[in-house]
């Protein structure tokens, strides 16, 4: 089938949000606790106002969330002053290989070739990136929430999206893209993250327990030719609730069987307890395995699919290596990304009380209360 030519970058400003949910966790405990979660190993030490303090290089150090706020980040960031400071995240991002290759009929067609994750070292500021010692500039202002840079040795550009209504949702964050070796040609590599600020222990929340309310996202396949209706491409999104234990640094898990009425497709799997140290995944929760089970029908581009031609397919896939995040002030937002070679997943979580901020308000899983 004549297909077009498709670029990955909008999983994260569309796809990877699918489910919508801008909105979090109140704390279900509303108890003071004491210093031996605000002060202890749960968050990590506050890095002090924007720029006060800088790397060796001149760098100024990885803010956190009592460094800044959205507006002011986002200035130092896209300030074209050449004299302006670079400022220094470390980050997480899962990877899409996306050669391409010649079809029929004159057409280019996309597949994904392997699935991965890895941090990287970025470098933000006077309105350009430094990613692992890649530089891209250039900027092209795509749309009001959309900046694309230009490497500038060989292939490829970085995206950087932001909220058009900054400084209106505590739980915010910046999505970053590197197309690293991408060209028409040939296609390449993309790498997507979520920069945002992580949670310091100046704000931390003071209850024992937090609960958020957020989606799971999942993708997966080939992307090549099923039949001529489709390609066996499968993604799903789930909602659901989480509590995140203050005295432990635990996030609780969840168990998900959901067939998605909509796109008729059914996914299978379980999420474990999670462990968070210095507002990171920490330890053995980082290389937890987690098996899903996806069946339904594949990514039909049609207007109203799928349809009865379209064409089913099923991945079973293991989630080899997990990374995750505490971001905000009174962590409001808890990013966690994970990866195997056949397929990733995103969960996006929000303290509950920013509810009003959600697109989609049904809940598919909802918290259940742990027994006394």
């Amino acid at each position: 089938m004549a297909r077009r030519t498709r670029f990955l970058f909008w999983l994260l400003a569309c796809g990877l949000t699918l489910v919508a949910c801008n909105g979090g966790g109140d704390a279900s405990d509303p108890g003071v606790i004491g210093g031996d979660a605000i002060n202890g190993d749960i968050f990590i030490t506050a890095a002090g106002p924007l720029c006060a303090q800088r790397e060796m290089g001149g760098n100024c150090v990885q803010p956190t969330s009592s460094s800044t706020d959205e507006l002011a980040l986002h200035k130092a960031m896209t300030d074209p002053d050449p004299k302006s400071p670079m400022i220094n995240f470390d980050i997480s991002g899962f990877i899409i290989e996306s050669p391409l290759t010649k079809g029929g009929q004159g057409s280019i067609d996309m597949s994904y070739s392997s699935y991965g994750l890895a941090r990287r070292h970025v470098q933000a500021g006077r309105n350009s990136f430094i990613v692992d010692g890649r530089r891209y500039g250039n900027a092209n202002h795509l749309r009001n929430t959309d900046i694309y840079y230009t490497r500038e040795q060989g292939g490829g550009g970085a995206y950087f999206t932001f909220n058009e209504e900054m400084g209106h949702n505590p739980a915010w964050d910046f999505s970053f893209v590197e197309g690293e070796g991408v060209t028409n040609k040939k296609g390449g590599a993309g790498w997507y993250a979520k920069l945002g600020l992580l949670t310091d222990q100046t704000d931390a929340p003071r209850t024992r327990k937090v609960t958020y309310v957020g989606a799971y996202y999942s993708l997966s396949g080939t992307a090549k030719d099923l039949n001529e209706n489709g390609t066996d491409v499968l993604n799903i999104g789930v909602t659901y609730e989480a509590e995140l234990d203050l005295h432990t640094g635990s996030l609780s898990g969840v168990s998900i069987d959901y067939t998605d009425p909509k796109a008729q497709r059914h996914t299978r799997l379980k999420l474990p307890d999670l462990t968070f140290k210095h507002s990171r995944l920490y330890g053995l929760s980082k290389t937890q395995r987690i098996d899903i089970e996806i069946d339904g029908p594949g990514e039909d581009l049609r207007p109203g699919a799928p349809h009865p031609d379209t064409p089913r397919t099923r991945h079973d896939f293991t989630i080899e290596a997990l990374e995750g995040e505490i971001l905000g002030k009174q962590a409001a937002l808890i990013h966690l990304v994970g990866a195997g070679p056949k397929g990733i997943f995103q969960i996006m979580l929000y303290r509950k009380e920013l509810s009003e901020f959600m697109d989609d308000h049904v809940i598919n899983y909802p918290l259940t209360p742990a027994k006394p």
